[in-house]
């Protein structure tokens, strides 16, 4: 019998072993251990149409195991990391939920996930470690709304049926208000409104008259339902930013193009974006635009019509090559291409000659084009978790530089160039080889070197 027992026993221990430890990322650092240690274990996995089919596999176990304890609606960031053998060993997360199911999401996650990924194997991946991370949301996250309360500020729709000094209001905040529709009516009662926040709510259609509002400058209308031939605004001089975001558009709508002063445009989030070069016709004034999460594989020529450009947010697209247009935005100065699939940088890049701000980490780069040496006002530039293995002599010719991210790559030495950089104030090198528990001390004298320009360094 003592042996029926002791084999249980060893069976049951054997089964807990073979589960991955899942957990939040804070649950994991509040034991003195470091996501950053882990990377350096687990290089970043860089095959992008491999990674797709791991995120996917991940992603269904999650949202299966969620969906059968009835839960639907929340937003999750992931880091998984692959033992050689193609098991998992973590899966490290943060989360987004209301505050009815956030403490039941996380329940569910840290006690029914690992019995649920000790299956999960990977054919054809053994032999090496590797990490790969992704995010996703299912449904619509709701959280208890907040009022937002100011001196020329209205926060509900109670609060603007009530206001009686209509004309002192400029901001009216209806955001996650659950409307349907849009109260014209009780819009309208307020003629010097200069902000109206409409977000996250089920509207579906908008026809705004802004003859009765014309000192509105600011429209949010992100995280609706709102098609391409939805949205209509009347012509106006006023509205200059212009909110899109986590809508169903097909293409830049029309009410940018009646907006004859409309400086910012967002549309990050809209999945079902076909672009052509007429997408940007009349947005001359235009001075950032937004496609963050589109899943964007190209840019039409038709961009380099925005000669007033000065941000292009083009952060979670699959971008393999930065398009042309880009080059052709002389007023450019500040570039987010970070998590895409880059292999390179144009070799043009030289072109952008503005350029102050340059955000291109989480790709697969690993050489900068020689000509961006000439980025003479490049102040930050973040590589970080590329494939770099030596640095890049270029960055050694920025005179301007102040802020450099070359964090989770894959330098093998201490990049001795980085003592020209005088003027350099921060410093972000955690996750290279080189910086191993057993090599990090002969490098030291270099990082107090640095130290003592003074630029602060973080390794």
């Amino acid at each position: 019998m003592k042996y029926l027992i002791l084999s249980a026993l060893l069976l049951a221990f054997g089964t807990l072993c073979a589960q991955p430890k899942v957990m939040t990322m804070q649950a994991y650092e509040s034991n003195g251990t470091s996501e950053m240690k882990l990377r350096e274990r687990y290089p970043k996995f860089t095959d992008a149409k491999k990674g797709a089919i791991l995120n996917q596999s991940l992603q269904k176990i999650v949202t299966e195991t969620l969906k059968a304890k009835g839960l639907v609606d929340y937003h999750l960031m992931y880091s998984a990391y692959v033992s050689e053998t193609g098991t998992l060993d973590y899966v490290l997360y943060n989360y987004f939920a209301g505050d009815k199911v956030k403490d039941s999401l996380r329940t569910i996650l840290d006690r029914d996930l690992p019995a649920q990924f000790q299956d999960w194997k990977l054919e054809g991946f053994e032999g090496k470690k590797f990490g790969f991370s992704g995010m996703f949301t299912m449904g619509r996250p709701a959280f208890e709304r907040k009022v937002r309360t100011g001196d020329s500020l209205v926060g509900s729709l109670e609060l603007a049926h009530t206001e009686i000094d209509t004309l002192r209001i400029k901001q009216l905040v209806l955001d996650e208000s659950d409307l349907a529709e849009v109260p014209y009516a009780l819009i309208y009662r307020f003629p010097n409104l200069e902000y109206l926040d409409l977000h996250g709510n089920k509207l579906t259609e908008i026809n705004l008259e802004l003859a009765h509002l014309p000192k509105l400058e600011n429209l949010d209308l992100r995280f609706n339902k709102l098609s391409q031939d939805k949205i209509t605004l009347t012509k106006n001089k006023s509205l200059k930013i212009l909110n899109l975001q986590g809508n169903v558009l097909t293409d830049t709508p029309d009410a940018a193009r009646v907006s004859k002063r409309l400086e910012s445009m967002w549309l990050g989030g809209n999945k079902t974006l076909a672009l052509d070069n007429r997408s940007f016709r009349q947005l001359r004034r235009v001075r950032d635009l937004n496609f963050y999460g589109c899943d964007l594989t190209t840019l039409p020529n038709g961009l380099r019509k925005l000669r007033r450009l000065e941000v292009l947010d083009l952060y979670y697209n699959k971008f393999a090559y930065l398009p042309k247009p880009v080059t052709k935005l002389k007023k450019l100065t500040h570039l987010a291409v970070a998590n895409n699939e880059l292999m390179t940088l144009p070799d043009r890049i030289d072109r952008l000659k503005r350029l102050q701000i340059l955000y291109a980490h989480h790709n697969h780069l690993g050489h900068l084009p020689e000509r961006a040496a000439r980025l003479k006002n490049l102040n930050l530039l973040d590589l970080g978790y590329n494939l770099y293995s030596e640095f890049p002599k270029e960055i050694a010719a920025l005179p301007n530089l102040r802020e450099l991210d070359l964090s989770g790559n894959q330098l093998t030495s201490f990049p001795a160039p980085l003592s020209e950089l005088r003027y350099l104030e921060k410093l972000y090198l955690r996750g290279n080889p080189f910086l191993r528990d057993e090599t990090a001390q002969a490098y030291l004298p270099y990082i107090k070197k640095l130290e003592a320009n003074p630029t602060e360094v973080f390794y």
